[in-house]
């Protein structure tokens, strides 16, 4: 009888957090800015009682089995669920539900139990930009307008700055547009994907600006080229390289406005390497 009434006062005292409340504190991160139709609840029941949260990149079947093995029943994902990617809006998962790569992640998420939550621009907003400064070590921007910034730095050849990127990144090797040689000192930004050419107006609301070198997340062939023809250099970090230091952050606030949760960051596996 004693153990039973210990039991239950120790049951009393477990605050329980259900997953819409995440959702809720999501919707208030960022108040100028409310979140978009990309994002929130993607799969599963906003109403679980959550047994932990793990904060990765991308919603990939790797990522999901890593949520499942840690115990976690809410998997916090920047990037979206479902392929191909909808550029604007959610998407339409039921239309290529059979998709090999939509049904091996739904399948997952189903068969653990995982309800999914997608941040996307609040964290972009939030912390993921900044975070990225951070690890560049750019400092204060000169430019500001939004997510486009501008950062002066002492004149270093594009060789000396893509050896220290690749320090501060950790990343053995880089992609690089450039003259090597050239001294540049006025950097630009395109974070995450903000460097593809499916972006190349806000490449080109960079570029007006007068930077003489690009580090960006991803890019590609066509924004290469692009960028070239300004007569700027380029530096390519990677998509996820240049956003999962602010989701690692994120990580560690969550933890600190839910003390009772428990909280992962999942760092996202690389896509590929260098042979």
């Amino acid at each position: 009888m004693t153990c039973d009434l210990a039991a239950t006062a120790v049951e009393r005292d477990v605050v329980r957090v259900l997953a819409s409340e995440i959702g809720q504190f999501m919707a208030r991160l960022v108040p100028e800015r409310p979140l978009g139709p990309d994002e929130g609840f993607r799969w599963g029941d906003p109403g679980i009682e959550l047994t932990g949260v793990m904060i990765a990149f991308l919603p990939t079947v790797e990522a999901i089995e890593a949520c499942a093995a840690e115990g976690c029943n809410l998997l916090l994902c920047h990037e979206q669920l479902p392929m191909p990617y909808p550029w604007r809006g959610e998407g339409d998962l039921g239309q290529n539900l059979t998709w090999p790569v939509n049904f091996n992640r739904i399948g997952a998420l189903a068969r653990h139990g995982i309800t999914l939550f997608r941040a996307h621009g609040a964290l972009d907003r939030f912390c993921i930009h900044q975070a990225f400064v951070d690890l560049l070590g750019l400092g204060e921007p000169v430019l500001q307008d939004g997510y486009t910034s501008l950062f002066e730095i002492e004149p270093v050849t594009v060789r000396a700055l893509v050896e220290d990127v690749k320090r501060r990144t950790g990343m053995a090797a880089l992609r690089v547009t450039a003259d090597l040689d050239r001294v540049v000192s006025r950097v630009g930004l395109p974070w995450g994907g903000t460097g593809l050419s499916v972006n190349a107006h806000f490449l080109n609301s960079v570029i007006v600006h007068g930077p003489d070198v690009l580090i960006a997340g991803e890019t590609d062939e066509y924004a290469m080229r692009m960028v070239r023809d300004c007569g700027v250099e380029l530096i390519e970090t990677g998509h996820a390289i240049s956003e999962e230091p602010g989701l690692e952050w994120f990580s560690q606030y969550l933890r600190e406005q839910f003390p009772q949760l428990t909280v992962i960051y999942h760092p996202c596996e690389p896509a590929w390497e260098v042979l």
